[in-house]
């Protein structure tokens, strides 16, 4: 009766396979969770040893006779592992091995294995998703930090080179156009950086991304080998989306390639497919667990190759920034891809083993909310001449050097502070006076939003001209409903910030007239608004 309710037992189980070995290791009797499990029916594994349920590394280090020995020592032998079904795939397992012993003598072993992949991957995706953020906030940091940097040193060459056109000599403009050729190129890099936080600068417009891959494939079929053909697979009329047209022709560019690097001079072939398609909680949950991604529309962008492939070492630091496979290169081109993804509401999850090629898939959200741009145009005016008392707030000293000296030149009085209290203090005393207010975001002890904030409330007329080394989109995020004239991306050079500081002017210029007219307070109702608070087109 007992030998039969065990038979109906190990015949029932289907959540975790259970595998009885004798004294020297060899299957004795395999469940039906077992079969499930491994692919193996009981007659093609009973007495051989279990050997063959272990990846290769795993055989060949000896992982199956130590396990079997700590069991016969200790009595039990646990841990987790990658596991091998009849078919060569892979699982990840929890594997518990007992030893059975009667009246003091060893008479085999139990082994339990339960399937916990999904776990694992869940797990792995938390994981990711905490080191791209750890990684972005780094990113970005560094990127604020170099983009006062930058702004700094351009600022500063290009009021040396003014002043030099009178008296100055040819060799001294050559080197100062080489030095900021060379700022130039840091800059680009920072943006990169930006670009890979998820907080690089965009330009939201409706976007047709049929256009935006026929660009890319026009020029990567004439950057590659000739050995690579490049087959697309995109709908006459795709639905336009609001997006970054830049941004997204870059992920498009590096992930194609990506993909072309990856054949490399061998003959081999590239599938560029784009479609637009619900996803569904469950997809969305299994595949890309690490983007957080409601169920709606999106549209889908796979970029497929068959070259070389990955192994899950190189699978998992793809998207680091600074890693690449490759000599040369800096190793920012997929990082950027998945900053660009991320900054667009989306999602990218790659598929691929060495010799089996690699498919990359990304999701950005068929509709997206358009966020109108706030930029600075390059030309000074007359108009951006102008007197009045300016408060420059900036923990960075270089900053409010260069800021004092142009505005300085264009007829300003300036008033400095490094911090968001002395700011307030310096405001305080000199409320009247202050025309203008020029105002870092990311400061020490009290930073920009609740800087900006607090003098609000002190006189909501004084215009706020925002200064951030970050994307406009991400820096005027907290600044809820104060009232921003307008917003200067660093690096900025003098030129652009006397046209945003111009422009500001006016725009407050307005509000007073029509505050005069209608005897009451203006509304405001964030950076988002645009009409009438002075924002910078």
């Amino acid at each position: 009766m007992a030998k039969n309710l065990f038979d109906l037992f190990l015949d029932s189980t289907q959540d975790y396979g259970i595998i009885l070995l004798d004294p020297e290791g060899r299957v004795q009797r395999w469940s039906r969770g077992a079969e499930r499990l491994f692919g193996y029916a009981a007659h093609e594994v009973e007495g051989a040893p279990a050997h063959r349920i272990f990846v290769p590394p795993d055989r060949q280090a000896g992982v199956p006779e130590v396990e079997l020995q700590t069991a016969a020592e200790q009595g039990r032998a646990e841990d987790e592992r990658w596991h091998l079904r009849k078919d060569g795939s892979r699982f990840w397992a929890s594997g518990v091995m007992i030893g059975l012993r009667e009246n003091g003598t060893l008479r085999g072993f139990a082994k339990v294995v339960r399937d916990f992949t999904e776990r694992r991957r869940l797990e792995e995706a938390v994981r990711q998703t905490q080191k791209l953020e750890s990684i972005g906030v780094l990113a970005a940091g560094v990127a604020h930090d170099f983009n006062n940097v930058l702004t700094a040193i351009l600022g500063n060459i290009t009021l040396v080179r003014r002043r030099l056109t009178h008296g100055g000599d040819g060799h001294s403009d050559q080197l100062l156009a080489a030095a900021e050729r060379a700022a130039q190129r840091a800059s680009g890099l920072v943006r990169q950086l930006l670009n890979y936080a998820g907080k690089g600068r965009r330009e939201i417009q409706e976007v047709n991304m049929g256009q935006v891959i026929g660009d890319a494939l026009a020029i990567v079929r004439a950057s590659v080998s000739k050995k690579i053909a490049i087959h697309d697979d995109i709908p006459e009329n795709p639905p336009a989306i609001q997006a970054d047209a830049t941004q997204l022709q870059q992920l498009v560019l590096n992930l194609m390639l990506n993909a072309a690097e990856a054949i490399g001079d061998e003959h081999g072939e590239v599938w560029v497919k784009l479609r637009v398609r619900d996803v569904s909680d469950v997809e969305l949950a299994e595949r890309y667990a690490g983007f957080s991604l409601p169920s709606r529309p999106y549209t889908e962008l796979q970029v497929r190759d068959t070259g070389s492939g990955m192994d899950e070492k190189t699978l998992q630091q793809i998207f680091d920034p600074f890693f690449t496979t490759k000599f040369m290169g800096r190793g920012l081109g997929l990082a950027a891809a998945l900053g660009i993804v991320r900054a667009h509401g989306g999602g990218i999850t790659v598929e691929s083993a060495p010799g089996r090629g690699s498919t990359f898939t990304v999701l950005v959200p068929a509709e997206q909310e358009t966020a109108a741009p706030m930029t600075v145009s390059d030309a000074i005016t007359e108009s951006a001449r102008g007197d009045g008392l300016v408060l420059v707030v900036d923990d960075e000293v270089a900053i409010r050097s260069l800021i004092q000296h142009t505005l300085e030149e264009l007829g300003y009085t300036v008033i400095t502070a490094e911090n968001g209290v002395q700011a307030l203090e310096l405001f305080d005393r000199s409320a009247k006076e202050i025309v203008l207010v020029l105002l870092d975001l990311n400061m020490p002890v009290l930073d920009g939003g609740e800087t900006a904030s607090a003098m609000q409330l002190r006189n909501p007329r004084v215009p706020i001209l925002i200064m951030s080394g970050l994307a406009d989109h991400a820096a005027l995020h907290g600044l809820g409903e104060a009232r921003i004239a307008g917003f200067v991306p660093k690096p900025f050079a003098p030129d652009q910030l006397a046209q945003a500081v111009a422009l500001a002017r006016q725009g407050a210029a307005k509000w007073v007239g029509k505050d005069r007219r209608e005897e009451r307070e203006p509304s405001y109702a964030g950076p988002e608004r645009r009409e009438g608070a002075g924002e910078l087109d």
